[in-house]
């Protein structure tokens, strides 16, 4: 089965046709999360995290435009934050035996947004010195 994909950019895919100018900044950077539609959910992984959205594998499949909410478990030192966020399935790939998704955020909860921003910036930062902030 061909990947299913609609034209808007998520984290691990570029705009068509136009310079590779990404909006969000992104990392590639694996952490747990979670994935709840309706009254179904599952963990996976994130490959790519980003403040637009989150690209993650999982044996779990969903569609393009399945409606999600997702938990991303933030390590801050010792401690995890949990950060939860109203998505959207945008783009899905067949990765024979799994599948790898987009999802992006449509509406965080008060206060999410800021603080993923804020730690986005840090592992970024983090990374560039060499250092891990994971």
């Amino acid at each position: 089965m061909p990947p299913i994909k609609k034209d808007i950019p998520t984290p691990d895919e570029p705009k068509v046709g136009k310079p590779n100018k990404t909006r969000h900044l992104r990392a590639p950077i694996e952490i747990r999360i979670e994935i709840t539609q309706g009254l179904q959910s599952f963990t996976a992984t994130s490959r790519n995290l980003a403040l637009g959205g989150v690209s993650f594998e999982s044996l779990n499949e969903l569609q393009v435009g399945d409606k999600v909410n997702v938990l991303l478990y933030i390590p801050i030192k010792k401690e995890l934050e949990l950060l939860k966020a109203a998505s959207e399935i945008v783009w899905v790939e067949d990765q024979q035996g799994s599948w790898m998704m987009g999802a992006a955020f449509r509406k965080f909860a008060p206060g999410d947004q800021k603080r993923l921003r804020e730690w986005l910036l840090e592992c970024v930062r983090a990374q560039k010195e060499g250092r891990s902030i994971l």
